[in-house]
């Protein structure tokens, strides 16, 4: 029945809109595995399986007739029945064992196997070769799930086992029915026979619809005949509606939506979601602990399914995907992550070009003209891993104890960091995070931050909130609070922390567009721009001025800071020693800049 290739379909973006559904669609299905532990304990797994199916179809066929569409069951009861029992009835039960025996955070983590199962599936079926990423992202992945289970604080018992290789085995069923799914019920575009010609002419809606009837047909029976012989209370059944409308019949309309538009590899990323959402709605609700081993199966299996994940070359603007991903989720990874899991994932960062794509497009397309004789591509590697090291900087704050700050943390000149002073840095390494170290030493600091433009779309609001929401828990956890350079204000903010005995850390590479005036210096032996408002202040103030250079050493991925006390000559001297500094270090280690595509308007005089 379900026999023959699939036609090949180019890669679809994940857009915003796709997103925006992926992310619901995470929440619905993390929510699920926290109903599963509030009913199946009163109706049991197939009781509960066959109640949460029958609730959903009665839900879902109403709404076929308001729309007045036909489910063609005549032609398409085979169909039904076999995608409903891949990629409902089977894992239910599964899911529904599972939630008695493992909390619910564990099922959602062995549920985020799903794009690996996605990518066997690619493998063995269609002899898609998968890498040696991919295959190590397989074991990273499987690796992650018995850290899951041989960690686990509590015993583990015959049941615990099972219950963790039920809910993988349902991982797997996802998978084989999201290709189901894309083939039989929402219909192919680019099919030529007759049977997947009528699939794409009928509704997603009757595509879900019939799956979720052809599922309680195997599940009726067993259901009926496994009933609880005691009526379950009003919070179980609250819990099976909520698992019927939101989690199943809202949840699979999402999920054949997005099979449709991005395909079903790309949909399947939303197994991401669910170990966050499952362990934030179980602590939430039912009380679970987010324990450490918890953790360390989660970082296991997202690094996994994220290096499965990763196909085909993005063009075009960034996606919000991509942003959430090298912003936030892979720097998640790497500050969480022990040193023998951080150096494959370091390895891998750097030769992927899809992670940071748009600067280190802008580093390959202008690292020749200052530096001709560059490793254009070898930079760029490096840069990706310089970037994702710096988006680290909260997490590094977050999760280290003072005691490793002040023991892994290679300063050059720490003498420097006992009195007020001005420490200039630069687009270049990553140093905000390091204002934590800072707090180590009892000195206090504040940061002079720039306010970015106002954001125009929805993906732009969701990064500029995360972005907010990260610089402010720095503030927060690093006691380092933020200048905002509307520069009247900053200018006596700053001078009010001197004041106060406290120093100072910002930027003077910001491109000249962006700065209230700027002075010329030489870089690269040209003449360039740079802003000299900073240094200006702390020179009439007599304040000691330090070149601020932090960055992860590409070999010990430990991290460094590099002080450099400037002479106090004059302001313009100070800002041509610091531009050296900053040329210095571009042209040992390129990858670490940052502006290479704002590296033309350094050399554009300003109007």
């Amino acid at each position: 029945m379900f026999g023959g290739p699939f036609n090949k379909k180019p890669v679809h973006p994940v857009n915003a809109r796709a997103f925006a559904k992926i992310l619901l669609l995470g929440a619905l299905w993390g929510a699920a595995f926290m109903f599963m532990r509030v009913s199946v304990p009163e109706f049991g797994a197939f009781a509960m399986a066959a109640a949460r199916v029958g609730l959903a179809c009665l839900i879902m066929l109403v709404i076929i007739a308001a729309l007045r569409q036909s489910l063609d069951l005549k032609r398409r009861w085979k169909t039904y029945l076999g995608v409903g029992a891949v990629n409902t009835a089977i894992p239910f039960i599964a899911y529904s064992f599972a939630a008695q025996h493992i909390p619910a955070g564990y099922s959602a983590i062995a549920n985020s196997t799903t794009p690996v199962w996605s990518a066997l599936i690619m493998w063995l079926w269609f002899k898609q070769p998968l890498g040696a990423l991919k295959w190590l992202g397989i074991v990273f992945a499987f690796s992650g799930v018995l850290v899951l289970v041989g960690l686990q604080p509590v015993a583990l018992t015959p049941l615990v086992i099972a219950g963790m290789v039920v809910a993988v085995l349902a991982a797997s069923m996802y998978a084989t029915a999201s290709f189901l799914i894309k083939r039989y019920l929402t219909g192919d575009a680019d099919a030529t026979d007759a049977h997947s010609q009528v699939a794409g002419a009928d509704s997603q809606v009757a595509g879900a619809t019939g799956m979720i009837l052809g599922a309680l047909v195997w599940l009726a029976l067993p259901g009926l005949w496994f009933a609880p012989t005691v009526m379950p209370s009003l919070t179980a059944w609250a819990a099976i509606l909520a698992l019927s409308l939101f989690c199943t019949a809202l949840g699979y309309l999402l999920f054949f939506n997005l099979i449709k538009t991005i395909g079903p590899q790309r949909a399947s990323s939303v197994a991401f979601l669910f170990p966050a959402f499952a362990a934030f709605w179980g602590w939430l609700v039912l009380s679970e602990p987010i324990t450490a081993n918890m953790i360390a199966g989660m970082v296991l299996v997202l690094v996994g399914t994220a290096l499965v994940s990763m196909g085909g070359a993005p063009t075009g603007p960034a996606s919000t995907w991509e942003r959430l991903r090298d912003q936030v989720l892979l720097p998640i990874v790497f500050a969480l992550s022990p040193m023998i899991f951080r150096r494959p994932l370091v390895q891998w960062i750097r030769g992927n070009p899809n992670v940071f794509r748009l600067e280190g497009a802008a580093l390959v397309a202008n690292i020749h003209s200052l530096l001709p004789d560059a490793d254009a591509h070898a930079a760029a590697a490096d840069l990706r891993f310089t970037r994702i090291a710096d988006y680290a900087d909260l997490w590094v704050s977050l999760t280290r104890s003072d005691a490793w700050m002040a023991k892994h943390v290679n300063v050059s000149a720490p003498e420097a960091l006992t009195t007020p002073a001005l420490f200039v840095t630069f687009h270049y390494g990553g140093g905000w995070w390091l204002t934590r170290y800072l707090r180590v030493r009892r000195l206090p600091i504040s940061i002079v931050m720039r306010r970015g433009p106002d954001a125009q779309t929805w993906s732009e609001r969701v990064v500029l909130r995360f972005g907010m929401l990260r610089m402010k828990a720095i503030e927060r956890v690093c006691a380092a609070p933020l200048i905002y350079t509307d520069w009247g204000g900053a200018a006596r903010a700053v001078l009010k922390s001197w004041t106060q005995q406290s120093s100072v850390l910002g930027l003077i590479d910001l491109p000249p567009p962006l700065v209230d005036r700027t002075a010329p210096v030489i870089f690269f032996d040209r003449t360039a721009w740079f802003p000299p408002s900073l240094l200006e202040l702390a020179s009439r103030k007599s304040v000691p001025i330090y070149a601020f250079i932090g960055q992860w050493d590409p070999v010990t991925l430990q991290p460094s800071l590099r002080l450099t006390l400037l002479a106090p000559v004059s302001a313009q001297s100070v800002l041509q020693e610091a531009v050296s500094i900053l040329e210095a270090a571009i042209r040992a280690r390129p990858g670490g800049w940052h502006s290479w595509g704002d590296a033309t308007l350094y050399f554009v005089t300003p109007g």
